[in-house]
């Protein structure tokens, strides 16, 4: 069998786990997974969480070569254990030691205690001498073990599979995957896993920003203002076509921009001594590069690669570009104002989109581009006198749209689940909650799955749409086309 076709037998499988339609493209001996994305930048980004395209690469080498003469007898749970393995001792390899580990973890996913879920959070260090040192930098305090214990042995005390989560103690596992200790709660008042998780929430945030500005300084040089203010001062307008097209060329920038920001970076990036991973609601996350955006997920006896951070870029793409140079020539709007604007707004979307998850509950967002007026919302929604209810005009403060952001975060989580449509300007205004948008299938070939999906689908011909489902799924829309899966 040709390498191309044997390659081609795991592209069903290998598009589901990572949410994202591939095709295959050869040269010459050479097989190369592509994510189908009109975005070069957007294909970057997801090449780079966790070298996923370099250890598949690496995995369907061996098996082609081997003819499936291997240990594994899924691809999508080999790959996964040696994702693993690589975090921790960054090499392709999968211990016993490991296997045992992860098979009693994936075991505790679906236990019980006292009638509740198992709850359960753990920090896997790569280097055991400095888990004193570290733990305390987290605010915790390390009670060891008065020997190393295998983690079904710990696991043997159901009592552990209630006391382990995360808000006052967390299981210290080591790079031999056993248990050395816990990790005990020191700040009062506070609970770690939601410490834990503001600091990663944080960081990320403070890496969007960087990355952000650097790519605005780097287009900056490629786009002659002082021209372009030359013919405004002389009567010019600058119209929606030549907008369009300096956002064209700013978006091709952003792949030598992420190449630029990465070499930049990688002395001051941190270094993290541990991988963080959670159980809870019958799902394992173990979080990649200790980012709180990347994720792998284990439920349901199946593993997928989850990556909020890809959703993230697709929407500063679709809109920070647009804003950027918009706003660059219209008006007097710093340029560091537009650029925490956008990254702040679009991390409270993802936390509402990821509530929505957690709690099992359907949604829908619409992101408008900036080209739709207020006047033009009759042809995207259902009509009717929904406005007038008191109700809907809570999304006004002082009379104004504002931002998702100086928002009561309880009332955005609260309007998610009203059913119809959050819909958002392009500058991430809250304009409207519970819209019923108007069905458009015409041109569509995606296939409809219900009344939200067709929404979805004819939502997205004005802008982005970001679905939510009852069953932990997230379909991302353009111009009537599915782009990405969560």
């Amino acid at each position: 069998m040709k390498k191309i076709d044997y390659y081609g037998e795991f592209l069903e499988k290998l598009s589901d786990y990572l949410g994202v339609k591939l095709k295959l493209k050869a040269h010459g001996n050479h097989v190369e997974f592509i994510p189908e994305f009109n975005s070069e930048f957007t294909k970057k980004t997801l090449e780079h969480i966790g070298e996923i395209f370099e250890i598949l690469d690496i995995i369907l080498e061996e098996y082609y070569e081997e003819n499936n003469n291997i240990y594994f007898t899924d691809l999508i749970e080999e790959f996964s254990q040696k994702l693993i393995g690589h975090m921790v001792k960054e090499k392709l390899v999968v211990t016993n030691e490991q296997m045992n580990f992860m098979n009693v973890i994936k075991r505790i996913c679906n236990e019980t205690y006292e009638s509740e879920n198992s709850n359960l959070n753990i920090l896997l260090f790569k280097n055991r001498e400095i888990i004193p040192e570290e733990l305390k930098k987290m605010g915790l305090n390390f009670l060891p073990f008065d020997t190393p214990k295998k983690i079904e042995d710990i696991f043997k005390e159901k009592l552990s599979l209630k006391m382990l989560n995360g808000d006052n103690l967390v299981l210290i596992i080591d790079s031999d995957f056993k248990g050395y200790g816990l990790g005990v709660n020191d700040v009062k008042n506070e609970v770690f896993k939601e410490r834990m998780l503001l600091q990663l929430r944080n960081q990320n945030n403070g890496y969007l920003i960087s990355f952000i500005s650097l790519l605005s300084k780097n287009i900056l040089s490629y786009i002659d203002k002082d021209s372009i203010n030359i013919e405004l001062k002389a009567g010019f307008k600058m119209n929606e076509d030549k907008i369009e097209k300096l956002v064209k060329y700013s978006n091709k920038e952003m792949i030598s921009s992420k190449v630029l920001f990465n070499s930049y970076n990688r002395e001051k990036r941190e270094h993290f001594p541990y991988i963080y991973m959670e159980i809870k609601n019958k799902e394992l996350k173990l979080y990649l590069q200790n980012s709180i955006d990347n994720y792998l997920s284990f439920r349901s006896g199946k593993w997928k690669l989850k990556s909020f951070h890809i959703l993230k870029f697709l929407i500063i793409e679709k809109f920070y570009m647009d804003s950027f140079v918009f706003h660059l020539f219209n008006d007097k709007i710093e340029k560091k104002d537009i650029i925490k604007n956008i990254i702040m707004n679009v991390d409270v979307l993802v936390c509402l989109i990821k509530n929505l998850l957690e709690e099992g509950k359907g949604g829908l967002f619409i992101i408008l581009e900036r080209t739709i007026k207020k006047r033009e919302m009759e042809k995207i929604f259902v009509g009717g006198n929904e406005d007038n209810s008191i109700y809907k005009r809570t999304v006004l403060k002082d009379g104004k749209n504002t931002r998702i952001k100086n928002h009561n975060f309880e009332y955005l989580k609260l309007i998610s689940k009203v059913d119809g449509a959050v819909t958002l300007d392009n500058e991430f205004n809250l304009l409207s909650f519970g819209r019923l948008v108007k069905l458009d299938m015409n041109g569509s070939k995606e296939k409809v799955e219900g009344a939200r999906t067709a929404a979805a689908i004819s939502g997205s011909k004005y802008g982005l749409a970001i679905k939510v489902s009852e069953d932990k799924k997230i379909t991302v829309w353009e111009e009537g086309i599915k782009i990405l899966e969560i």
